[in-house]
């Protein structure tokens, strides 16, 4: 399969969208990223070479990378653990918040 070129970028550190000739969109944004190249047929996903969306990558292909798991939080109960558990020392309630949370979400 050959891709053709891009139609457009994404590029929030230039302001935003713009098209690949010197039309020029803006939207602020300040997230630092590489610019996303826009197309205006299917190209296949960069992974697989299937899929056919005007995606990157296809369905499958994100969520082998990312997963389909939904985060999980603290209960209240177990926050007010934490708090009570390290009251007074902020910098290891956030640590002992963060452990938890990496243990509830893997």
């Amino acid at each position: 399969m050959t891709k053709e070129e891009p139609v457009a970028y994404f590029d929030p550190q230039k302001g935003g969208f713009y098209w690949a000739k010197p039309t020029k969109v803006e939207a602020p944004v300040s997230v630092d990223v590489e610019p996303l190249p826009l197309y205006t047929t299917p190209q296949g996903c960069d992974e697989c070479g299937k899929g056919g969306g005007y995606a990157l990558y296809c369905l499958p292909c994100v969520e082998k990378f990312v997963g389909t798991k939904e985060w999980v939080s603290l209960t209240n109960e177990q926050i007010v653990d934490l708090v009570i558990k390290n009251a007074g020392f902020p910098t290891k309630l956030a640590k002992a918040i963060e452990a938890k949370l990496k243990e509830k979400n893997h």
